[in-house]
């Protein structure tokens, strides 16, 4: 639900170059806040928080989040149907990297036209053109309100993930209060190549099954 600021009565009352500002902040402000979910998801599913997710997810593009996260999904979530949903989700978040940098990247005012926006788009992919763009105070509380949906549905897979890793550990019959709690390192290890369990068991285990040139997290 979008904060009693953005209502339509509200921005109405507004000045229109005060108005074309206030929508632009509120679009990138609540695309920010799907960004976010969209690191929390990849956490999510490898198993990683705090420090480490801040350096992994600093250094990708939100294209390149989105990659990783369909290709997590499809390796991590075995519920085909779950798996999908998930999918679907990324890639209707995509697509809405392609409209932030839209409005991120051109200039825009205004619009004369509507009660919204007017942006002004260059286009040099293999011809010069310029695009219109012109959303109005309902087309962009339309695309908030989508963007804050994609956010938390996509905020759900935290709850796929640890019924999953649970299903995992019953699976292995390792389950001990222990590995429970350290289980939020499974999927970093396991995407890595490394056997989880073996950084689980206390025993040391025999040289040869030692990882060569690896070290735990």
């Amino acid at each position: 639900m979008l904060p009693c600021m953005l209502t339509k009565t509200h921005l109405l009352a507004l000045e229109p170059d005060m108005r074309a500002f206030t929508l632009v902040g509120a679009f990138m402000g609540y695309f920010a806040l799907l960004e976010v979910g969209i690191n929390a998801a990849i956490g999510e599913v490898i198993g990683i928080t705090g420090a480490r997710l801040s350096i992994v997810s600093r250094n990708m593009g939100f294209d390149d989040k989105i990659k990783t996260l369909r290709a997590l999904v499809d390796f991590h979530i075995a519920d085909l149907s779950q798996a999908a949903k998930f999918d679907e989700l990324a890639r209707r978040a995509r697509k809405y990297g392609e409209f932030r940098n839209i409005v991120a990247h051109n200039p825009f005012r205004r619009s004369h036209i509507s009660d919204g926006v007017e942006f002004f788009q260059t286009s040099a992919s293999s011809k010069l053109d310029f695009p219109k763009m012109d959303w109005s105070i309902d087309e962009f509380l339309k695309r908030i309100d989508e963007i804050n949906q994609i956010d938390n549905d996509l905020r759900s897979i935290e709850h796929r993930m640890s019924i999953h890793r649970i299903a995992e550990l019953l699976k292995s019959g390792n389950v001990t209060t222990d590995t429970i709690e350290k289980g939020t390192d499974l999927g970093l290890l396991s995407l890595f190549g490394l056997d989880a369990m073996t950084f689980l068991d206390d025993s040391t285990p025999d040289e040869e099954q030692k990882p060569q040139g690896a070290r735990p997290f």
